[in-house]
């Protein structure tokens, strides 16, 4: 990776010395599964195929790295977790296996309840993916969803709760042709 920061990166903030992403993340162009490092990566150091590596890791940006708000305790060498904004409405969490709890130490356990508590007011998602096992976080609970499969979705409903309306997800299977 490159020791610049990228375009769109807060003054200050680079990938320079931090390849988490490279270990978490799933890359289908490379045929790289979660957890296991990326054979381009020289851990640590960066991409050995920077300049040919796939769009799908040009573009690429771990929340630390693109939003502003987010401390600098959640940069990924450093909490062990990478973020990313997998869409509008999810935020998905993918914790290092050395550090599998990780996600539930202070000070980051707080900011992902608020996370959640957003995210609600949207129909709006936040996973921690522990390998391929997730837990939704929602404002009043953490939810284990067990291991999903990539064609699995992850869907919010809402629920009649005794005080009202409840937030929940579900897992669906994908629909058949």
């Amino acid at each position: 990776m490159p020791d610049q920061p990228s375009p769109a990166a807060p003054p200050g903030r680079s990938c320079a010395g931090c390849t988490l992403c490279c270990k978490l993340l799933s890359v289908a162009a490379l045929d790289k599964p979660r957890l296991v490092w990326c054979v381009h990566c020289a851990p640590g150091s960066g991409c050995t195929i920077y300049d040919r590596r796939p769009a799908i890791c040009r573009s690429f940006q771990c929340g630390w790295l693109r939003d502003p708000v987010l401390g600098d305790h959640w940069q990924p060498a450093r909490s062990k977790m990478v973020v990313s904004y997998e869409s509008a409405a999810r935020i998905a969490i993918h914790v290092d296996p050395g550090r599998p709890d990780g996600w539930r130490r202070e000070p980051y356990y707080s900011e992902i309840k608020r996370w959640a508590r957003a995210a609600a007011e949207r129909q709006g998602q936040v996973i921690v993916w522990q390998g391929s096992v997730a837990i939704a976080v929602l404002p009043d609970r953490d939810k284990p969803l067990g291991a999903l499969r990539a064609d699995q979705l992850i869907v919010t409903v809402e629920r009649q709760g005794p005080s009202g309306p409840v937030l929940d997800v579900e897992v669906h299977e994908p629909e058949s042709r």
